[in-house]
């Protein structure tokens, strides 16, 4: 899903802007069309203007010229894995996409990105828990807003939660609220007054900026959930909650980088020895990369993977195979093979110790003992990182 074009997934109808654009008609643009990004054109080059830089502007009637900024751009061939750590490299949140001959085609941004993964298996098959930010910087509801400013730049964040007294989530507030409702309201904030004395704006309760009710997800949902919940309703994170309670918190940064990790696995070389039945070809190859995902994900760092198939004879006009699969982690080799007469577990340890676990089941499906093979890896894995955990505490 992530290994086409990027030009697939942009908006190629790019609305444009000049340098001699005001700031104030440029924000205008970008409200109307719920953009967070223009590409400006010159006579002879592309530059991009984001709408947090241009809200910081303190003359609204200047030009964007001041703000503008020379972009990253994307060759529209690349694929989307490519663009996404092109983008993660370069810390933008948009790009423009590029022709071969420089021309401008289209722009790609982080929400068209979290688009396509709503579509995606691979973020379904991964749960909020896989890369959420745990114990996530809460505010109560009467602190003030210089207070949430303050936390989110000391811990390089871009919103903070705001909860009850219960700690149950009722609000969030974010750099952008401040920067809108604060720096740049388009009403004065007035209200605040305690006997005679007015309040400043930055010592006001966060209660008065925070958006709310919430967008959350359930701590049982998956990344494809998360990333819908994204880029429908215009937001860059989305709180985990259990009971109301918020447990952790799913950035689109968060995503990007972990999508990113297609590209170390598509780099990562996945051996098959040994030839398959036709019939077999196509679901195989479905099972493998499903399989191949779930242990890069329990394993993290993965070396190469090798998958051997061995067709011993045919009975009953069914081909007899044992598989064997092996993964070798920075740390150590691990050996599972499955047959027809139940399955074969090797695990292999940093001083070459070996320990053979035979079960007895029966089987002459092709596709079960493939799967047998897998799990069987898939549970060394967790075994070690159980025993890992136990060791830590």
């Amino acid at each position: 899903m992530f290994d086409e074009p990027v030009i697939e997934i942009s908006t190629m109808d790019v609305v444009t802007i000049t340098p001699d654009t005001t700031i104030t008609k440029a924000i205008g643009i970008m409200e109307k069309n719920n953009f967070h990004n223009l590409v400006v054109l010159t006579s002879d080059d592309i530059y991009l203007v984001s709408i947090q830089d241009l809200l910081m502007a303190s003359n609204p009637e200047s030009y964007v010229n001041e703000f503008m900024f020379k972009p990253h751009c994307i060759q529209q061939d690349t694929l989307i894995v490519d663009a996404i750590c092109e983008m993660i490299d370069s810390g933008q949140q948009a790009a423009p996409v590029l022709a071969d001959n420089g021309d401008l085609v289209g722009i790609v941004t982080e929400y068209d990105i979290m688009r396509r993964g709503s579509e995606s298996r691979f973020l379904r098959d991964t749960d909020v828990r896989k890369i959420m930010s745990r114990e996530p910087i809460c505010v109560k509801k009467r602190d003030n807003i210089g207070k949430a400013r303050a936390l989110m730049r000391k811990n390089n964040i871009g919103r903070v939660l705001v909860v009850d007294d219960m700690d149950s989530l009722i609000g969030i507030v974010t750099g952008g609220d401040i920067l809108r409702k604060i720096y740049k309201p388009k009403r004065k904030m007035t209200s605040g007054e305690v006997k005679g004395e007015r309040v400043t704006r930055m010592a006001q309760p966060v209660s008065q900026i925070m958006s709310f009710p919430m967008i959350t997800a359930d701590m049982d949902a998956n990344l494809a959930d998360v990333a819908n919940l994204l880029q429908t309703h215009d937001i860059r994170g989305v709180p985990a909650v259990r009971d109301g309670i918020p447990e952790g918190i799913v950035t689109i940064q968060d995503i990007m980088s972990y999508l990113s990790t297609l590209k170390e696995r598509a780099m990562m070389n996945v051996e098959i020895q040994g030839a398959l039945d036709d019939e077999y070809k196509e679901l195989a190859d479905r099972i493998i990369e499903t399989e191949v995902q779930k242990i890069v994900k329990f394993a993290g760092k993965v070396h190469w993977i090798k998958i051997v198939v061995k067709k011993e004879r045919d009975r009953g006009g069914t081909s007899y195979y044992k598989i064997g699969v092996h993964v070798k982690t920075p740390d150590k080799l691990y050996v599972g093979s499955a047959e027809p007469g139940g399955i074969k577990t090797i695990i292999t340890g940093r001083e070459g110790e070996d320990v053979e676990v035979k079960a007895g089941k029966r089987r002459w499906d092709f596709i079960a003992v493939l799967k047998d093979a897998f799990l069987s890896v898939e549970g060394q894995i967790e075994e070690d990182r159980s025993r890992r955990k136990k060791q830590k505490s």
